[in-house]
């Protein structure tokens, strides 16, 4: 895509922004010193100051520019309770014994976000359904996730038609504990809740430099300096300043959201939240008032937004059997990816520690991670995930290039197969 087109789209408000309410503005005064300072008022720092001020310490949360700027309120409001990228199999390859205890904690975690009052109306469930064909994997996957102390069902054909109101699909997997939220709701009540136990938070203010000392942790800001005891570094693909460290940990790469009008359909019917299984995935989301919120990668060979429009547009008609109406409301935001899929961790210091890469499952996960790195600050890391760091991965742009590779190649693959359904080839002997 065209940096015009995509920098437009970055810059634009999400639909979960544009439709808030009343912006509340967080100016509170920079302290002299602080136990613990955030950098980024996400759902991942927020999460970090709320563990922190649990365990009594004095908390300032910095934001460069305002609560919920970046990918929290930019996201498609699913509540994802496994790991992106990831089978039972390869999760245990890639944490060992500690598998258990991060995919139980996620799924907790999960939970924990659906049940946040301001981010209610809440859907309940998700669905990963399996494109193009059937597969006798399922069952085996879904065994393997039970095994992890995961809620899944093997959902079939009739079922997928009853909770994702459509036919396209003759198998999935069903997680019962996920689910979708209003993410900027989400961030906005947890902004509250911090504001409510005496936690600062500083909008307006990056922070331009950390400094370790002796015996404190600097944080050079535009409005002074502020000493910490703690520092946690939660930019992730929006870092920017000293938080830069979050974005250059993560090949970031552009996903497009959209809003469609729907024509009216039975209430409660088809409203579950749900992701396929493509490299190109295909998700949908169904809002309030008939629409339908859906998405892809941006890629470098796009020509233009009405591009992604008509390929969208396309991707509905195919699921639900019917035309979308008009395209409401057209947004990006970037995802953090990462070799492994799994978050990248660094800690110069046994004071500053920073994480990033959500690989597209931000909101559980990134609340897991705040509480969790918080905790490993403040010398109670009881989940002990062997996570790895980022000064081991030296990415360049190798990883982002090969997602589009493996996407574009996916995207032609649907595209011939969807032709090939629309003209089948004709038999030997029939006129063509």
């Amino acid at each position: 895509m065209p940096e015009k087109n995509l920098s437009r789209l970055l810059a634009a408000p999400s639909v979960w922004q544009a439709g808030w309410p009343c912006k509340t503005v967080r100016s509170a005064q920079l302290p002299f010193d602080s136990d613990v300072v955030v950098i980024g008022a996400g759902v991942g720092g927020l999460a970090a100051a709320l563990q922190a001020l649990d365990a009594g310490c004095s908390v300032t949360v910095l934001e460069a520019r305002q609560v919920g700027a970046g990918a929290s309120g930019r996201n498609s409001g699913f509540v994802v309770p496994v790991p992106s990228r990831h089978t039972p199999q390869s999760l245990r390859q890639c944490l060992g014994d500690s598998a258990g205890h991060f995919a139980r904690a996620l799924q907790q975690t999960g939970s924990d976000v659906l049940s946040w009052s301001a981010a209610t109306p809440h859907q309940s469930g998700w669905m990963q359904p399996w494109a193009n064909h059937c597969t006798p994997q399922l069952q085996t996957i879904a065994q393997g996730w039970r095994s992890l102390g995961i809620s899944v069902e093997v959902a079939d054909r009739e079922r997928m038609e009853s909770d994702l109101g459509t036919a396209h699909y003759c198998a999935g997997l069903c997680y019962p504990e996920g689910g979708a939220v209003d993410p900027f709701a989400l961030v906005q009540a947890m902004a509250n809740a911090v504001a409510s136990r005496g936690g600062l938070i500083v909008e307006g203010c990056p922070a331009l430099q950390i400094n370790p000392h002796a015996t404190h942790v600097g944080i050079i800001t535009p409005l002074g300096e502020l000493k910490g005891n703690r520092v946690l570094v939660a930019g992730n693909a929006y870092g920017v300043e000293a938080s830069r460290m979050t974005r250059k940990a993560v090949s970031p790469m552009a996903l497009i959201l959209a809003t469609f009008a729907m024509t009216e359909d039975e209430p409660e019917v088809g409203v579950m939240p749900f992701s396929d299984n493509r490299k190109d995935m295909w998700f949908f989301r169904r809002l309030e008032s008939s629409r339908v919120l859906t998405g892809c990668f941006a890629l470098p060979l796009v020509q233009s937004v009405n591009y992604c429009s008509t390929l969208l547009k396309e991707r509905l008609h195919t699921i639900y059997a019917k035309p979308p109406g008009e395209l409401e409301h057209l947004w990006a935001g970037w995802v953090g990816l990462t070799h492994d899929a799994m978050p990248m961790v660094d800690s110069p210091d046994e004071r500053i520690i920073s994480w990033s890469g959500c690989n597209g499952r931000g909101l559980a996960l990134s609340t897991l991670m705040g509480r969790t790195l918080t905790d490993r600050l403040l010398g109670n890391d009881s989940l002990r995930l062997p996570l790895p760091t980022s000064r081991y991965w030296h990415k360049g742009g190798v990883l982002g290039w090969l997602a589009q590779t493996f996407i574009a190649v996916d995207r032609c693959k649907q595209r011939r197969r969807a032709l090939a359904l629309v003209n089948p080839p004709s038999l030997p002997g029939e006129p063509s």
